[in-house]
């Protein structure tokens, strides 16, 4: 039987061999700074100051989320010239820094395990809101993309949809057609690249969520809730973990050289 002095020392030593171990199984440099040791277990494989850096979102359009030059401004100008067909869209994070590293480890070097941690984030950005979705919907790839991997907007909706409670729906959306990679395109030829290329199952019911991994122009969110509303849904309220801004997108041509890092 243990005495009371070697009960107490055995503790410390316990928690420095799990620690040990939980190092050996689980990633111990953090996948979003590539610097600070994870301590933290069951946090996804991020730092603590990593995911507290993560929600930024105080001065964005207040439809589609958009980065505003000016703290007064509540609409961006293509908002107020040409509203979008969804109601809102609402990210966690902006696409930069720890947000953007976590979302490419998650997307492309096989971090899927971040699933529920990212969907935590855009649940509390979604809290107010969250009530009155009849269900959840993810964008969807094409066939031959989910032959390649698992598609990120799918493992988004449906941990979303387990943290709200909420009916998901997977074969509400269909991509009807391959299309090129958004990233690969300038600005401007993205909303013809996608035009036409989703199709809804009819009916849709009256508030569909509508989950993605990163947001950038909005064509793809644009005809997906177009779609939906054509299905019947009365309104379609779009939730992305990240929202790249329109000078962010230099950055996405460095996606998949990230997957081939150590």
């Amino acid at each position: 039987m243990f005495t009371q002095t070697e009960a107490a020392s055995s503790g410390p030593a316990r928690g420095r061999i799990l620690r040990i171990l939980g190092w050996f199984l689980l990633p111990t440099r953090c996948l979003a700074c590539g610097v600070a040791r994870v301590e933290a277990y069951f946090r996804g494989g991020v730092c603590e100051r990593c995911w507290a850096a993560m929600p930024d979102r105080d001065t964005s359009c207040a439809v589609c989320d958009e980065d505003l030059p000016a703290l007064d401004a509540s609409l961006c100008g293509r908002c107020l010239l040409d509203p979008p067909p969804f109601s809102r869209l609402l990210s966690a994070a902006a696409y930069r820094g720890p947000a953007r590293n976590a979302l490419l480890a998650f997307k492309f070097r096989g971090a899927d395990y971040l699933a529920p941690h990212l969907a935590g984030l855009m649940a509390q950005r979604l809290a107010p809101r969250a009530f009155g979705f009849h269900e959840v919907v993810a964008v969807p790839a094409t066939p031959r993309a989910r032959r390649r991997a698992v598609h990120a907007a799918d493992l988004l909706a449906a941990a979303l949809a387990r943290r709200l409670g909420l009916l998901l729906a997977p074969g509400r959306l269909v991509k009807r057609r391959e299309t090129r990679r958004q990233r690969e395109l300038p600005l401007e030829e993205r909303a013809d690249n996608v035009h036409g290329a989703f199709a809804a199952l009819r009916p849709a019911p009256a508030r569909v969520l509508l989950v993605d991994d990163v947001v950038t122009s909005g064509a793809t969110a644009h005809e997906c809730a177009r779609a939906l509303l054509a299905a019947g849904a009365d309104e379609v309220t779009v939730c992305c973990f990240a929202r790249a801004s329109r000078t962010d997108v230099r950055l996405e041509p460095d996606e998949e050289a990230f997957a081939e890092l150590p």
